[in-house]
């Protein structure tokens, strides 16, 4: 595991991928406790660190997770499954490793949310969009991952609902160092259309962040627009099914609308938008997709709608959802996935979504470029490259960067 101290020194590399603005070839940065104060092309200083031939890129911003589930060797259910049938095996799981005991279901949930910060910066990783189940664990455990913690609230019953958001704004009170609080209604087909208002507008009152399980699979469309299909059938097995919530009067667009209202908006997955639904989005920059590759891959959805909602100007971030869709927490093969499964995409593209764009999306302007004032973290590349076009070919073929970590 690298180093938890924070990074200072002056750094030359042959190239220097800043992100928000074109590569720098040859030029030097200055790093003070995790911070750059200074990004040149001038002649190196004397106190240079020259790494040779490799590029630096920013540090990865994955912008989904659940990281209660990163003890898991692998994901639950089968490849193909339909989602309501994969909510089931997860459900299954949690009623297998059921403990009523509150201290004991506190520690076993935070030993798997501190291994998976552990991965995650091992990754390469330093901001994450994390959607906290509760209990969540009270300190990080390093302080070089930062997180924004998406309070996870859901119910169909008014009772369950007030129930989720009433622990979820408790829990706020209390602040959590290199933790920005912030809201998670989880799901249409599991949050009741006024708990989402009322998300919302906390999260107005609060300044806060709104992130929302949206437009996953086909099944949640059926769902919302008929009443009927395989999630009615497993909310009535769960005793979760409220007459009279579905089919949901304005279908997936109500629920879209409802989240415009929101400060900042995340729509994870977004897998089945419909072209309608994106050029809302384009209308609002404030709303931002996160698109899954990899557990995408696993569900065996249709073809992801990344080159349209691009088109359209939507800002699309990466994440790699939990363990119990995916079999690691590495970030940087969820690039790859992109680039291998949709090679229309530029590498530049691609590298964006999976740092600046991650970043505005959670609002940390601070991480997911290299710029003065930002603390990003630092990568390494290696390449020889002399062009740009050769260098972004490098990046590509890089199975996974290594993360810059000498102690100052």
């Amino acid at each position: 595991m690298s180093s938890t101290q924070s990074l200072s020194g002056t750094f030359a590399a042959r190239w220097i991928v800043p992100v928000s603005a074109p590569p720098i070839h040859g030029g030097w940065l200055r790093v003070e406790q995790d911070r750059i104060v200074a990004l040149e092309t001038t002649a190196t200083p004397r106190d240079c660190i020259d790494l040779g031939d490799v590029a630096l890129l920013p540090g990865l911003v994955n912008a989904h997770t659940h990281l209660e589930f990163s003890d898991l060797t692998q994901p639950l259910g089968t490849p193909g499954n339909r989602l309501p049938d994969w909510i089931a095996s997860v459900v299954r799981h949690r009623r297998e490793h059921e403990v009523h005991d509150v201290a004991e279901l506190q520690r076993r949930r935070g030993e798997a949310i501190r291994s998976g910060c552990a991965q995650s910066l091992d990754a390469g990783v330093r901001l994450l969009g994390e959607i906290a189940t509760l209990p969540w664990i009270d300190e990080l455990p390093d302080p070089r991952l930062q997180v924004v913690a998406f309070a996870e609230t859901l119910g169909l019953s008014p009772h369950r609902a007030a129930q989720t958001l009433a622990a979820a704004t408790d829990w706020m009170k209390i602040p959590i160092p290199g933790v920005e609080f912030a809201l998670s209604p989880h799901a249409p087909y599991s949050t009741r259309p006024q708990l989402l208002e009322d998300c919302v507008q906390f999260a107005s009152q609060q300044r806060l962040s709104v992130a929302m399980h949206v437009a996953e699979s086909r099944e949640e469309l059926e769902l919302l627009q008929t009443g009927c299909g395989p999630f009615r059938d497993i909310l009535v097995e769960l005793g979760a099914w409220q007459e009279g919530l579905f089919p949901l009067h304005g279908g997936l667009d109500s629920t879209l609308q409802q989240l415009v209202a929101a400060p900042r908006g995340l729509i994870i997955h977004g897998n089945y938008l419909d072209a309608a639904q994106i050029n809302l989005l384009s209308q609002h920059p404030h709303l931002s997709v996160v698109f899954c590759p990899r557990t995408h891959a696993f569900f065996q959805h249709d073809p992801y709608p990344l080159q349209a909602l691009l088109a359209a100007g939507v800002r699309v971030a990466l994440g790699t959802d939990s363990r119990s869709s995916n079999p690691d927490l590495c970030l940087w093969k969820e690039l790859l996935q992109v680039v291998h499964t949709i090679p229309q995409v530029a590498p530049a593209t691609v590298l964006r979504m999976a740092t600046l764009a991650g970043a505005e999306a959670l609002g940390r302007h601070d991480h997911g470029r290299i710029a003065v004032g930002a603390r990003p973290g630092l990568l390494t590349v290696p390449t020889t490259a002399a062009t740009a076009a050769k260098l972004w070919q490098a990046i590509v073929d890089c199975p996974q960067p290594d993360v810059l970590c000498v102690q100052g």
